[in-house]
């Protein structure tokens, strides 16, 4: 009910206002400029007041601000915030007499996404807090008034929390910010993960990074000093005379120009979409029995999608040696599927994807299924062949080893259940030694008629793999997105 009766009260006051000037008479509106006292984000100036000179610790202290959750740029919905200025602030000023002279916005993100990531993500949340502005405001945004800027990674913000929370590593990330914030946004990125064996990245993660994901805001409007005498002589209109008609030529009317923010060239940074991998310690394999160095050429791929935690891919294990004279065989072939999920969420920005660094790496569990085929021979009198089929969990861990992190090196083990079916068999024919025919046969001696192939079973509980893999990004694909530039950050100067 006050709300309402403050808006009627609004709304007869105005069409008082203009009822006068309808009659003529000369009046001055006053505003009353104590309602927007308990507005810190709102500056009053006086008509022959110059513009004040803020700091960035004085705008963090004075603007409000609207937080957004991660990797996210639309305007949060439950924003009291948003609320008290659509249905209170907005329209007290659309009612007043006052005039907007400047409007500043900055964009800011968290440290934890890549720098091109951030930079959209400031971008994009001053975009949406503009579009609400020129929705619900009489005033035009014009680029005279409007002062938009992004914090593309908001450290001088962490400062002043950690300063004003007495943090006691606030020293550590000062030191950092004041060698680094200003040339290499990555190198500080990096110096600070490596702090405290990176304990004091999580920390700030969870502590202060969700306070930096904002878009903040002061509006400035000027009053304008009331005139000594109010006139209200009503002015009474003078005897039509018909007007004089004179022929002119006609000058063409200078065509209004509007600027509009320019659009930024389109973004097109590479993401992973899929790589390809060698198990290293596969080839450092001695076969006991075999008594030789065997290597197992292997290869993997894996497909990252776009976002979220789950991965997929197969792999390949194909070692086919062979001495045909000293009957020794180490061949196979077996085939894997498998589906990861990485602690450490690929999507942006907490997997920091966009160009500067894979988005899947660090810690991951996964679940495989395997089938393959063998033939393994240690001497003229022992050999075993069959197929086999197993499945099980595995864990591992993934880390960048190149400076763009297309390169990366995977610790991985496997734990499952193998089982399989097999028979043995021997050089030359077992029922029958005397006879030579440099054959393989099956070790049966019995009847023939009673065999039946894969009559033996085998069945492991344990590790199934261990693994050193070295990764490689064989194909990317491109995040397409285009923007719109905006000045850059800037003060309020006189």
């Amino acid at each position: 009910m006050a709300s309402m009766k403050k808006h009627i009260a609004m709304s007869v006051y105005v069409w008082s206002i203009l009822m006068l000037h309808a009659l003529g008479v000369q009046a001055v509106v006053l505003s009353d400029t104590a309602f927007y006292r308990q507005y810190p984000y709102i500056i009053i100036v006086e008509d022959d007041e110059p513009m004040p000179s803020l700091t960035d610790e004085q705008f963090f202290d004075r603007a409000a601000r609207v937080t957004f959750p991660v990797s996210v740029t639309h305007l949060p919905t439950g924003s009291a915030l948003l609320r008290e200025l659509e249905t209170t602030v907005i329209p007290q000023l659309n009612g007043d007499s006052l005039q907007l002279v400047r409007m500043i916005m900055r964009g800011a993100a968290s440290p934890e996404g890549s720098v091109e990531l951030n930079r959209r993500l400031g971008i994009g949340r001053v975009e949406a807090l503009r579009d609400f502005f020129a929705q619900h405001m009489r005033f035009p945004l014009a680029d005279d008034v409007l002062s938009v800027g992004t914090d593309i990674e908001d450290y001088r913000s962490l400062c002043l929390l950690m300063q004003r929370a007495d943090d006691p590593d606030l020293p550590v990330v000062k030191d950092l910010c004041d060698r680094y914030l200003d040339r290499d946004l990555p190198l500080l990125k990096q110096s600070l993960k490596a702090v405290q064996g990176g304990r004091l990245w999580q920390r700030l993660l969870t502590t202060y990074f969700p306070q930096l994901r904002t878009a903040r805001f002061i509006i400035v409007m000027r009053k304008f000093t009331p005139q000594e005498v109010i006139t209200m002589t009503p002015v009474i209109p003078a005897t039509p005379v018909a007007p004089i008609v004179t022929e002119t030529p006609a000058v063409p009317e200078t065509p209004l120009v509007v600027e509009t923010p320019a659009a930024v060239d389109t973004i097109e940074p590479r993401r992973e979409f899929l790589s390809l991998k060698t198990n290293l310690l596969f080839y450092g394999v001695y076969m006991p029995g075999y008594d030789r160095w065997c290597p197992i050429p292997n290869v993997a791929v894996e497909y990252y999608p776009r976002g979220g935690h789950f991965t997929y891919g197969f792999s390949f294990d194909m070692p086919w040696w062979q001495d045909y004279d000293a009957h020794k065989y180490f061949q196979l072939r077996n085939y894997q599927l498998e589906a990861r999920y990485y602690l450490r969420s690929g999507s942006v920005p907490d997997g920091s994807a966009v160009g500067k660094a894979p988005a899947f790496r660090g810690f991951y569990v996964q679940g495989y299924v395997h089938a393959g085929l063998f033939g393994i021979c240690f001497d003229a009198d022992r050999g075993w062949v069959g197929e086999g089929w197993g499945a099980g969990v595995g864990a591992g861990y993934v880390m960048p080893i190149s400076r763009n992190g297309h390169w990366r090196l995977e610790f991985q083990l496997q734990v499952g259940y193998f089982r399989c079916k097999y028979d043995p068999y021997q050089y030359e024919n077992p029922v029958n030694p005397a006879y030579h025919d440099n054959l393989y046969y099956y070790d049966w001696k019995l009847k023939p008629e009673l065999f039946k192939k894969r009559q033996y079973r085998w069945n492991w509980l344990g590790p199934t793999r261990i693994g050193i893999t070295l990764t490689y990004d064989l194909l990317y694909r491109r995040i397409h997105k285009k923007g719109v530039s905006f000045k850059s950050t800037e003060k309020i100067e006189n």
